[in-house]
């Protein structure tokens, strides 16, 4: 009898479980960067956003150096999403919907740093829309996140 009445409870607890939807119907964008790593982060509370810079090692490299030199073949990718709390851990925020993904390139051609918006709107910075070249200058200006 108590085997039978677990189960069913068992089989009661699952089928409640399955019906959850999620909270506000948020939805949470995980960016796959390829063959790109972290270099840094940003985070805007007013804007409720989350950042964060990927680029190659050459990339992290000069990011690194912090010398302003650049090398072809640098690539960078900065996505921003907007973040929610997580319901998972009290207190911490997750990526959500993603927003804005942005690509900058060091040309092996002419060494030009080529820039242009892959999806989205980049959002303001300071509460100003920067134009390319000042977009540019602002990415670039990221120091590497020093991990242990």
């Amino acid at each position: 009898m108590k085997t039978i009445l677990f189960t069913a409870l068992a089989i009661t607890a699952f089928i409640a479980s399955c019906k959850q939807v999620p909270e506000n119907n948020k939805t949470r964008i995980v960016y796959d960067a390829g063959d790109q790593h972290v270099i840094s982060h940003a985070v805007n509370k007013q804007l409720e956003t989350m950042s964060i810079l990927y680029g190659n090692k050459t990339a992290y490299d000069a990011a690194l150096s912090g010398n302003g030199s650049h090398q072809a073949g640098e690539r960078y990718t900065f996505v921003t999403w907007r973040y929610h709390d997580n319901p998972m851990w009290y207190g911490s925020k997750i990526n959500g919907e993603l927003l804005s993904v942005e690509k900058l390139e060091v040309s092996a051609a002419d060494g030009a740093i080529r820039y242009h918006v892959e999806e989205g709107n980049p959002p303001p910075v300071n509460g100003h829309i920067q134009d390319s070249t000042a977009r540019i200058r602002y990415l670039l200006e990221f120091r590497p996140s020093m991990m242990p």
